[in-house]
């Protein structure tokens, strides 16, 4: 387990026989695995003690050069669904491993000593679509700007498009490459249309109420982006002087060099220029968590001066983001607590307990963005299984914090293969439809976007006897609602743990917002706590 030593942080690993090599790579090294060797201090006991900047640092040891294993005295695993063991580092240098000790009782440092910043009520209130041009609509933003009636339909009020931008060629892998190896920043790739066909779809969503955020590569470019000639000195650079990449696999891209002033005040400018000519509301940023900080926070500082609301949404899982520069973090923790609740491997304390040590580590009053699918992870239902895909949905979009759907999630779609589907000539497939599916999510959508209790109140464990069922209130000062969701696959009669609550909601007049699960649809309104499998039920308190 990593600990503040005299010199930074310092990790042990405790190996076993036949360990010739021991390297740490993590964030803080751009998972470069030849940068941080350990030096072997004892028969089987290997260490190394560096400096680390503040933040949420995730990483690995890696024995050998080739095997990859997490820490196996850090408990702390990342909710990025990639199995990294993980830490904070404070900014007096102490290492902080969160556990679920953490709670309302014992908050953690950060939540007793931070308030997140101040964000704009529509991101609060936002449920997310993320989506490539290429994969789900034919003709580009013309084509978008078409499906504008499909998101209204569905209900969600914020769109975030993948890159858009041209392609480096040199080192291509696939007919289209990899999206996120951007050879210009100001670039549009003509195949998705023109600037005025983008200002058009833009002004569409606009107009319907719907917001759009742009993806925003960070830390790199394409290994022939146009600046690596005309600036070589913005890129990083290997031992033979040619820009490389440092993060492992990665040889189409080039490192940018934040140490450079001039590539800082590029970077800024070009962002700012998507806000002002196109009216962007935002920007999701691509690898955040190996971004230096403070670059970040003058990221914030030079948008806001744009004079708008606009968000900038982190691919990270720090908690000083929300404190300096973004107003949305990561968090994946959702898809394996569900896995693991169906499979009886977690019990419903369990869930509590991994909640609220989330809740009480960040600073207070931070957004985390939740999902069940990312470009970098398998579909839910591939990951979850069918029956499970509905009482995740419920999940995801009646906890706390800001929910973002993969595009074709909500209808079940079963091609998309993490990002590196789009490195080759890709479309959703749109047939066959989960139209069951869809309804479930257009209802949850609607629920959450239209009752403060969902995007602004709190949320209440109510504990029952069953570890598969999951039951919470979400309060707002004007409503409540109680929420019920199986995961077993068995009926179930509900037997809460504490009377006085059992008794306060069962006296209470309450009314069935939404039932859905596997059941005999001409049973309108099930008997008192009972459910059926994988069933979702929502009542409102009266």
């Amino acid at each position: 387990m990593p600990v503040k030593g005299a010199k930074g942080v310092k990790f042990v690993y405790i190996g076993q026989d036949h360990v010739n090599s021991v390297a740490v790579a993590g964030t803080f090294n751009s998972w470069n695995h030849q940068a941080d060797f350990m030096q072997q201090t004892g028969e089987h006991c290997w260490e190394l003690e560096r400096r680390i900047s503040k933040g949420r640092h995730l990483y690995k040891f890696v024995v050998n050069g080739v095997q990859w294993i997490v820490d196996p005295q850090n408990p702390n695993i990342s909710e990025d669904g990639q199995n990294n063991s993980a830490m904070t580092v404070t900014e007096n240098g102490e290492v902080i491993i969160r556990t679920t000790a953490i709670s309302a009782q014992n908050p953690g440092f950060i939540y007793e000593n931070y308030t997140a910043i101040d964000s704009p009520e529509w991101i609060r209130k936002a449920v997310i679509y993320e989506l490539h041009l290429r994969a789900f609509h034919e003709n580009g933003f013309t084509g978008l700007a078409q499906k504008i009636g499909y998101f209204k339909q569905l209900g969600v009020n914020v769109l975030w498009l993948m890159p858009f931008q041209q392609v480096g060629m040199q080192k291509r892998i696939g007919k289209y490459g990899d999206p996120y190896a951007v050879k210009d920043y100001y670039s549009i790739d003509p195949a998705f249309g023109t600037a005025e066909e983008l200002k058009a779809m833009i002004n569409e969503a606009h107009a319907n109420g719907i917001r759009v955020i742009m993806d925003w590569v960070m830390n790199r470019g394409s290994v022939d982006h146009i600046l690596t000639e005309s600036h070589p000195e913005y890129f990083t650079r290997n031992e033979n002087n040619e820009v490389y990449y440092e993060v492992p696999n990665r040889a189409y891209f080039a490192g940018l060099n934040f140490d450079h002033p001039d590539l800082r005040r590029y970077i800024k400018k070009a962002m700012s220029y998507w806000l002002t000519e196109f009216q962007f509301d935002g920007f999701r940023l691509d690898d955040s968590d190996i971004t230096p900080s403070d670059f970040l926070t003058e990221i914030r500082d030079e948008l806001k001066r744009e004079g708008r609301d606009v968000v900038l949404i982190s691919q990270a899982y720090d908690e000083y983001h929300h404190v300096d520069s973004c107003d949305l973090t990561y968090d994946g923790s959702l898809r394996s607590i569900i896995k693991d609740v169906a499979e009886g491997a977690l019990s419903q304390k369990g869930v509590m307990e991994i909640y609220h040590s989330y809740t009480y580590s960040f600073p207070r009053g931070s957004l985390r963005m939740r999902w069940l699918e990312e470009k970098e992870q398998s579909r839910v239902v591939e990951y979850l299984g069918p029956r499970l895909a509905k009482p995740a949905a419920t999940l995801l979009l009646t906890v706390e914090g800001v929910p973002f759907i993969m595009m074709g999630q909500e209808f079940n779609e079963r091609t998309f293969n993490t990002w590196q589907s789009l490195f080759d000539e890709y479309r959703l497939e749109w047939t066959p439809f989960d139209q069951d599916l869809f309804d479930h999510y257009r209802f949850l959508i609607r629920l959450r976007t239209e009752h403060a209790a969902f995007w602004d109140g709190e949320l209440i464990f109510i504990e029952n006897e069953e570890d598969k069922v999951l039951s919470y209130i979400r309060k707002s000062k004007d409503e409540e609602f109680l929420v019920i969701v199986s995961f077993s696959e068995a009926p179930l009669v509900l037997r809460f743990e504490e009377k006085s609550i059992a008794e306060r909601i069962a006296g209470a007049a309450r009314e069935v917002v939404y039932r859905s699960g596997y059941f005999n649809p001409g049973d309108k309104h099930p008997p008192d706590w009972r459910i059926q499998p994988y069933e979702s039920l929502i009542y409102r308190i009266h």
